[in-house]
């Protein structure tokens, strides 16, 4: 009896703590006025998250979250931004490729499918590979791109999980306000983690090994 207790306790813990990060997301995106709040709260999050992936369960959200806020404001907006402006040139390219009838345009949109695919994994990998890793902006945009390439599994394994949550959000919309952000970025960062610790092992091997 007393570990079902516990057992509801800790789901209960849990499910206040993803409310209450998500709230802050919320909270901290108009800050900035969206524009300049959105991509430094994501980041915060992320941070926040991240902690709980290394067993620091504990750790006092509010001061995490503000303290990443702070710090990451400028950089997040820079990498945020590229990435929303990377993003825009390709919806315009995939919008000439779809309203085409340029042979050459047709023949290319395979390659250019392939590369959105890229560029949409490298984004989901990029804030987990932001806070994980003390690098600059550049190497920031390396890692994540070359930590997904050699992690396929973990890829799928972090798509089925937001699909899973997307179709969860089409029968219960209203989890949306409470758990909209904060659960997607614990499917990310959880895959991503687990990437992370499979390169630390990899690295470890080759220590001892040499």
């Amino acid at each position: 009896m007393n570990y079902v207790t516990s057992f509801l306790y800790r789901i209960c813990e849990w499910i206040m703590r993803l409310a209450y990060v998500n709230i802050l997301w919320i909270a901290f995106s108009f800050v900035g006025l969206l524009v300049l709040g959105v991509f430094p709260a994501t980041i915060a999050m992320f941070s926040v998250v991240r902690k709980w992936m290394m067993n620091q369960s504990d750790i006092p959200i509010f001061k995490t979250f503000w303290q990443s806020y702070k710090k990451d404001f400028f950089k997040g907006n820079i990498i945020g931004w590229i990435f929303v402006a990377i993003g825009y040139v390709l919806y315009i390219q995939n919008s000439v490729i779809m309203f085409s009838d340029d042979p050459l345009i047709q023949i290319s949109k395979y390659a250019f499918f392939l590369l959105v695919i890229l560029f949409s994994l490298v984004t989901l990998y990029l804030f987990p590979t932001y806070v994980h890793y003390n690098v600059s902006l550049f190497q920031v945009v390396k890692n994540a791109f070359l930590i997904m390439v050699i992690n396929p599994i973990n890829n799928i394994i972090m798509i089925l999980g937001l699909v899973l949550f997307y179709y969860i959000l089409l029968i219960i919309p209203q989890l949306l306000v409470f758990f909209g952000a904060s659960v997607v970025a614990y499917i990310i960062m959880w895959s991503c983690f687990q990437s992370f610790l499979n390169i630390d092992k990899k690295k470890k091997r080759r220590l001892v090994s040499g």
